[in-house]
């Protein structure tokens, strides 16, 4: 079953609203998709890094690396940018101001929003 990091914005467990849930698991997007998907979540200097790293590549290709070698370095970078895609994405809500509060583990998204707001209230009605 997958599992969602819930992150909330400030000190305060009162402002659901900005609640923002992150799934753990690999990012298929970010594998096929890389520079789109850095963009997408606006991970500006994870799509520059993404940039120098391919420049280097193609630049590598003029007689310093062969063509399959360069493949499996592409490939292994796309497969470390699926892995690590959730971490940049939590490195960037840190940086704004969120913090990790709760880990839920539910098939879909909308259901572990649902457990994670019925956990909340359960602990709201419990210590009125």
């Amino acid at each position: 079953m997958p599992l969602y990091s819930v992150h909330l914005r400030g000190s305060g467990l009162d402002s659901f609203a900005d609640a923002v849930f992150v799934r753990q698991a690999f990012s298929w997007k970010a594998f096929f998709f890389g520079p789109l998907w850095l963009a997408r979540h606006r991970l500006w200097i994870g799509l520059l890094l993404w940039a120098v790293a391919y420049l280097l590549l193609i630049a590598s290709l003029s007689g310093v690396l062969s063509a399959s070698s360069v493949f499996f370095i592409a490939l292994a970078l796309q497969i470390f940018l699926g892995l690590e895609a959730d971490r940049l994405r939590e490195a960037k809500l840190a940086k704004m101001g969120f913090r990790l509060v709760e880990i839920v583990a539910a098939p879909a998204r909308e259901l572990a929003e649902t457990a994670f707001f019925r956990q909340m209230e359960a602990q709201d009605d419990a210590q009125a």
